[in-house]
């Protein structure tokens, strides 16, 4: 104890003196730029027309490889999702070992081994690399195609694109690129249900077969291997790959807008809207313009404290985060973006919001400050890259495939320190624009278009395109006026009505519900029990309870465990016989608008929260309540559940809907409505 108090105290007045020598009112001098060991590749070429870079660094006992084909993007057409199925069969079965043995020897030697259609990589202790290699080579130019494992593999992507038909972020990201580069380019092209089902086997093998192909690749080997040691693997495992490349096709043309548009998808479930101001990016790596090109983008949007973020996020807490990204083009042009995902009701600021801060950094000379900063940022992140024997072998594949000269890391650091403020704003003019700018928005049309077409920019209103979810132009979507004087409270009334009345709902004391449903091959089990101010769900699997969900006007539990204050706040809305008979009485309930579901009209009521929001329809004919949605907030993320309900039916005079569905993994589950108790069967004892 003695002994420890000596070494803090000893500590601590090293520190005191240490910092008793500092002038803080003056700010340090630079120290020389420092040196960079970038630890040059050795390189050999195959017969085949392979190029072979080895990066040896004997430091840990491990070899990392990667197969680089360096092979074109490849438009698919109708048959959209062969590369992706493609990819999902490689490096399972091969001619020599089925999908299960093929694993089994991978893991047995505690590596790691993955096949693409450009390539593929390896990772494994150096002692292993001949077991190794050889299985990456056998799953490289062995393959074995199933009609089996193709049928699993759409299957599964089937249901990925399923997952994502109303997620606004999905719909964004193919959005975005069909309407930069045109759905019938290589980058702007989607991926569809239709599309998948057109793969066959065959179509599978030419692909392979067309685009498997080894004089325009590159192979990196780096760790613990020398040159005479990759050479020994390649001679032994791959010396039947014969020579072939890809030819470059034709890229359709694409370019800016004429002037600054937006283009909007209506996704009516999207509690966020998401917004990318875009525009064509001719920037090439080997430009003279790249180094201040990263610097400018890295100023705009590239990190926490940049122009985007700290107004869109720190000024005006319109989102968690707003980032910017300029691309590099090896093929065809690349693009600028600025992204982020913002509040419905902030949608239209945050557009303009994004605009001013664009015009800024090509208005106005960054502050010097600020740019040391970013250039300190980029250097300390390219020293300490460095540093890793991976990255450094990277690099000189990136020199190879991007045509780069061979100092363009040597000199990086120098190139990055030398970018000046006129620098930034000479670049940013070239490669950022608020004039021909293409804004893609994808949210809620019911909650944001009205707003949005009132955008001003440069002093004109800017014109507005509408597209659908697979970026075909449509027409306006509708948005529907509430009746005036129509208030939350007549339509809650209006549902009380529908189920059975205000009398009959005052005399039920106790509710309990009970739902089944099947899915993955399992009976599901939601029972509900409720009273007046308390609710429980216990959901089971097979007959196990899998959660249980407690709410009290006092706190909200999860298998006994208490959820967040915040969190548990927004829940106790649910907690009593009816959510509605809450609602009546909170100021967080507003009626939002009319929205068509499955075709018919229905008023919309939004139930605020700070982590969980609710939104509730009512069929504006019957009253009656036909769609839920729960919208979960947390760390910068965010999750819509949608529940369906239909066919009400009648018991003892209260209507319930015997079917609740909804969307899971992208399969629907539908549970039924098979037990109704009413004022028996519930105690206190079920929310304790």
């Amino acid at each position: 104890m003695k002994k420890h108090f000596i070494y803090t105290f000893v500590a601590l007045f090293m520190g005191l003196s240490a910092t008793a020598q500092i002038d803080r009112t003056k700010i340090p001098e630079s120290g020389p730029t420092p040196e960079v060991n970038l630890r040059e590749a050795k390189e050999f070429t195959l017969k085949n027309g392979l190029t072979v870079l080895v990066a040896t660094d004997t430091k840990f006992p491990v070899v990392n490889w990667s197969l680089n084909l360096n092979n074109p993007p490849v438009y698919e057409g109708e048959k959209a999702g062969v590369q992706s199925l493609t990819g999902a069969l490689l490096g399972k079965e091969t001619q020599k070992s089925t999908k299960d043995e093929f694993a089994e020897k991978v893991d047995f030697l505690g590596a790691s081994v993955n096949i693409n259609p450009n390539g593929g990589f390896g990772y494994c202790l150096a002692k292993y690399k001949d077991q190794v290699f050889e299985l990456f080579a056998e799953a490289a130019l062995q393959p074995k195609f199933t009609q089996e494992e193709l049928d699993f593999e759409k299957e599964q992507l089937i249901e990925g694109i399923k997952s994502g038909e109303n997620s606004a972020a999905a719909i964004a990201s193919n959005v975005r690129s069909a309407l930069m580069y045109g759905k019938n380019h290589a980058a702007g092209e989607i991926v569809t249900e239709e599309t998948v089902n057109n793969v066959t086997l065959e179509d599978v093998k030419q692909f392979y077969n067309q685009r498997f192909k080894p004089s325009n690749g590159y192979m990196l080997f780096s760790g613990d291997i020398t040159v005479k040691d990759a050479k020994k693997l390649l001679k032994t495992y791959m010396k039947d790959w014969s020579e072939g490349s890809v030819e470059t096709p034709e890229y359709p043309s694409f370019e800016d807008v004429p002037t600054t548009e937006i283009n909007f998808v209506d996704v009516p479930n999207a509690v966020q809207t998401e917004l990318a101001v875009m525009s064509v990016s001719p920037l090439k790596m080997t430009d003279e313009d790249y180094y201040a090109a990263l610097v400018a983008n890295y100023i705009l949007g590239g990190a926490f404290g940049s122009y985007l973020n700290m107004n869109l996020r720190e000024q005006n807490g319109y989102t968690y985060g707003a980032r910017s990204s300029l691309g590099t083009g090896r093929w065809y042009n690349s693009s600028f973006r600025a992204t982020t995902k913002v509040r419905n009701e902030v949608t239209d600021s945050a557009v303009v919001e994004t605009l001013k801060e664009i015009k800024r950094i090509k208005t106005e000379p960054v502050d010097p400050e600020m740019l040391a900063n970013a250039k300190a940022k980029f250097l300390g992140n390219f020293i300490l890259q460095s540093e890793d024997k991976t990255v450094a072998a990277r690099r000189a594949l990136t020199i190879k495939t991007n045509k780069l000269p061979e100092d363009f890391y040597k000199n990086y650091i120098a190139n990055i320190d030398a970018v000046t403020v006129e620098d930034v704003q000479r670049v940013a003019n070239k490669y950022f624009t608020d004039e021909n700018a293409r804004i893609v928005l994808v949210g809620k049309a019911a909650d944001v278009l009205e707003n949005v077409e009132k955008i001003e920019w440069n002093g004109k209103k800017l014109p507005i395109k509408f597209f659908d979810k697979e970026a075909n132009p449509a027409e306006r979507p509708e948005t529907a006026v509430l009746p005036e004087g129509l208030t939350a409270e007549m339509v809650l009334n209006n549902y009380f009505k529908a189920i059975g009345g205000k009398e009959a709902i005052d005399n039920t004391t106790s509710l309990i519900l009970k739902y089944e449903a099947s899915a993955m091959g399992n009976t599901i089990i939601s029972e509900e029990k409720k009273i007046d101010g308390k609710a429980s769900q216990v959901l089971s699997m097979g007959g196990n309870p899998m959660m249980t969900v407690i709410m009290t006007k006092d706190q909200v539990t999860m298998n006994k465990n208490p959820l967040p204050e915040n969190m548990a706040s927004d829940m106790q809305m649910l907690a009593g016989l009816l959510p509605e008979l809450n609602m009546l009485e909170s100021d967080k309930v507003k009626l939002s608008g009319i929205e068509a579901i499955d075709g018919k009209d229905a008023y919309k009521i939004d139930v605020a929260g700070d982590v969980i929001s609710l939104s509730y329809y009512y069929d504006v004919e019957t009253g009656l309540k036909v769609k839920e949605v729960q919208n979960t907030n947390m760390q910068g993320r965010s999750q819509s559940q949608e529940t369906f309900l239909k066919d009400y039916q009648a018991y003892e005079g209260l209507k319930f809907p015997n079917i609740r569905s909804g969307s899971q993994m992208g399969q629907v589950i539908e549970f039924k409505l098979i037990e109704v108790k009413i004022n028996e069967g519930v105690s206190e004892a079920d929310f304790d």
